[in-house]
């Protein structure tokens, strides 16, 4: 007795054998892809968290800088030379781990040393301060502290306004959050525009 396979039952013991396959091929492909998506998940977990360890250190610094140039806080314990050595530290950290941030982050943090200090006036010595030495807040030459030598220590002209220094904090504060994905009340984390 021959049997004669018709081209639909054929067609049909293919289907069925091909399923089971089809099924395993599936599920191994997205096995694979959630794993790989847990990997990216994991990996960004932990540069988002050395990104905080960083911020952990820069932020002080940053800080202080801001009140030794905008007569704020604590400016009055703020000796040039210490501001100068700050921003030495400062950099030493966030160019040893620019890998981690965006050139974003970067450009707001070389704007604000740049708001601050006249990187590159000399050649062979430190960046100058760009910082006022007075202000209507304030004269670093009635600290005991002070010492003429120090206005060496300053540029002669083209000081940075006390409001150019505080907009350079406030956009690298602005990126840092960023960066670290921390949002504002009532804003969600990513925005569906951008």
């Amino acid at each position: 007795m021959a049997s004669s396979w018709t081209g639909v039952q054929i067609a049909t013991l293919a289907v069925d054998a091909l399923t089971p396959l089809a099924v395993v091929g599936l599920g191994v492909f997205v096995a694979k892809a959630s794993r790989r998506i847990e990997q990216v998940q994991w990996a960004n977990q932990i540069v988002i968290t050395r990104r905080l360890d960083i911020f952990a250190q820069l932020g002080p610094g940053l800080n202080k800088l801001l009140c030794f140039a905008t007569f704020l806080g604590r400016w009055k314990e703020i000796q040039p030379i210490h501001a100068i050595a700050m921003k030495r530290e400062l950099d030493e950290i966030m160019y040893t781990n620019r890998v981690l941030f965006s050139d974003q982050l970067f450009d707001a943090y070389h704007w604000f040393m740049a708001a601050i200090f006249a990187m590159y006036a000399t050649v062979g010595s430190d960046a100058r301060l760009r910082a006022p030495i007075d202000s209507t807040l304030g004269d670093r030459r009635n600290m005991e502290w002070w010492d003429d030598s120090m206005t060496t220590l300053f540029i002669r002209e083209d000081f940075a306004s006390l409001e150019h220094i505080q907009e350079a904090y406030e956009k690298l504060a602005s990126q840092f959050r960023t960066e670290l994905y921390i949002t504002h009340q009532g804003r969600p984390l990513f925005n569906a525009d951008a």
